[in-house]
């Protein structure tokens, strides 16, 4: 009796919504088969579901990826937790609301969560919090095959963190001290603001180069929620460069409401522009959700299609950025071009589409119909590679702030490496630069001064050199003319040159040859498993 009278208490702790009001919002619809909390769709799965994705993504990336990987889909989902609390729940005092993300992890079956303390200042965004977690489905996983060396709970840090970064506008990184996969009797975490942790913090830097981050690069929350300036706030020295060539075009577009497409490869800035459109809108538009292509539903396709409703506490109007939207499932992009032209009709949420081009045609690979309804409206973000001119001062402005984060005083680069910056074509663009940038002022010693042979290090450590043309001493070309004149050309032969130049000129190294080839590392560690003729 003692425990079924603790199990009832454990219901009714804390705020409100308390974990029993949960679980009354809480309605499953046989006829067509879901399940919704307080309105909103979620899904039900085995615990064993997170383990086996683990143990894939591990395989295809590598434990450090896979990490990366998992960090940022909780640093999401928690952060799109805490806007579906805060919009599901208008009233609750902002204390209640800040709290029920121990409750909601609770509820979900992750982990049962008992504070030690939690303290907060939202007004001066001053955090700090210690919890402990009971019962972590991620390391109940792993330990049932061996103990971890390092804490397992990478989805459910990257939550924490998302959550709580959402409520303060600043990011808010946890740390497990102590993990129950290491051997200890419960996961130990501690969380404060990013500045607490320290400048030259290895954790930080990673959630802010790689986990609060919006499409390209960052600056601060990624296209945080709230913004609340009609004519949008100052752009910052970079926004202003890396936007620099579709700056008038983004203004006469953000005085629409209607969808907009933004286009380019990976690291052009995609996401700054979107963050701008955001910004930049008219004064009813000051929620934003950011998802993933693959997000997407028909529950989702639903709620684009609605107008939006007026409240007190609520915006009138909010904007869904969709990354990559190429990645909408096949049977759901006809339903979402649909509701997407209700939606414009009707006045719902306005849509920011963020896709990759395809580089053969610079057309974006996804229906004809998604395509005609948000293709009206575009914006393409050049590469690098065509601004010429722009790349050393992208460069000069970009190096003190990433300095600053790493603790050091900013350097200057000598007239070589300013050379060097501006012919080098950056075929990884901002996100190339930055990390050549990053692993330079981690290779400083002594001097205030970056050469061109720091720059080219850095460079061949991070991406294959674009000036080698393949042609000198140990390099293989293929030759197109010569492999469609032989009796036995086949495009699997084709391919199969590809991967071994590839390889044979990266010297074996699968990265450097994925980005050679335009792939990730496990696209190419996919095909090459899978090519028939590969050797």
């Amino acid at each position: 009796m003692q425990g079924l009278a603790e199990s009832s208490r454990m219901l009714d702790r804390g705020g409100s919504p308390t974990v029993r009001q949960l679980l009354a919002s809480l309605v499953f619809n046989p006829n067509d088969g879901t399940i919704r909390l307080n309105g909103a769709r979620i899904v039900m799965q085995r615990a064993s579901t997170l383990s086996d994705l683990r143990r894939e993504l591990v395989r295809l990336l590598g434990e450090k990826e896979a990490r990366v990987f998992l960090l940022r889909l909780g640093f999401m989902s928690g952060r799109s937790d805490a806007r579906f609390v805060r919009a599901g729940w208008p009233n609750l005092d902002i204390g209640d609301a800040f709290t029920t993300g121990t409750r909601l992890h609770t509820f979900s079956g992750v982990v049962r969560v008992e504070t030690v303390f939690n303290t907060y200042d939202f007004r001066r965004k001053r955090f700090s919090a210690e919890f402990l977690w009971r019962d972590s489905v991620e390391a109940a996983e792993f330990s049932k095959t061996r103990l971890a060396s390092e804490p397992v709970c990478w989805t459910q840090l990257g939550y924490a963190s998302g959550y709580a970064s959402e409520f303060f506008d600043t990011l808010i990184v946890y740390k497990e001290i102590e993990c129950a996969a290491q051997g200890h009797n419960h996961c130990r975490v501690v969380g404060k603001p990013a500045d607490g942790w320290g400048l030259n913090d290895p954790e930080v830097a990673l959630f802010r180069e790689r986990i609060d981050v919006a499409d390209d690069i960052g600056s601060g929350s990624a296209l945080s929620g709230s913004v609340g300036h009609a004519t949008g706030a100052a752009l910052s020295s970079l926004d202003s460069l890396i936007l620099k060539p579709v700056l008038g075009k983004l203004d006469r577009l953000a005085a629409t409401a209607l969808p907009v497409l933004i286009t380019g490869a990976p690291g052009t800035g995609r996401g700054n522009a979107a963050r701008y459109l955001h910004r930049r809108s008219a004064a009813s538009t000051t929620d934003l959700r950011r998802l993933v292509g693959m997000q997407v539903d028909l529950a989702l396709c639903a709620e684009v299609a609605r107008p939006a409703k007026a409240t007190r506490r609520t915006p009138r109007r909010e904007t869904i950025v969709i990354d990559a939207i190429e990645t909408i499932p096949v049977d759901i992009q006809s339903h979402f071009a649909r509701a997407v032209e209700e939606g414009i009709e009707e006045g719902g949420p306005r849509i920011l589409a963020i896709a990759n081009e395809c580089p053969e045609s610079r057309m974006p690979a996804f229906s004809a119909d998604l395509h005609s309804v948000l293709s009206p409206l575009n914006i393409r973000m050049p590469p690098l590679a065509d601004r010429e001119g722009e790349r050393l001062a992208i460069a000069h402005t970009m190096l003190p702030a990433l300095a600053a984060r790493m603790g050091l005083k900013p350097p200057s680069f000598d007239a070589a490496a300013e050379k060097l910056i501006e012919t080098e074509r950056w075929p990884g663009n901002l996100r190339q630069m930055r990390g050549v940038l990053i692993a330079t002022l981690n290779s400083l010693n002594t001097g205030t001064e970056i050469s061109a042979a720091q720059i080219e290090v850095a460079l061949a450590h991070l991406a294959p050199n674009p000036r080698n043309n393949g042609n000198g001493p140990g390099n293989t070309a293929i030759d197109p003319n010569q492999l469609l004149g032989s009796d036995s050309f086949s495009l699997s032969a084709l391919e199969h040159s590809l991967y071994e130049t590839a390889m044979e000129r990266t010297q074996g190294n699968l990265s450097a040859a994925a980005r050679m080839l335009g792939l990730t590392r496990a696209q190419l560690a996919y095909r090459i498993d899978n090519a028939p003729h590969y050797k």
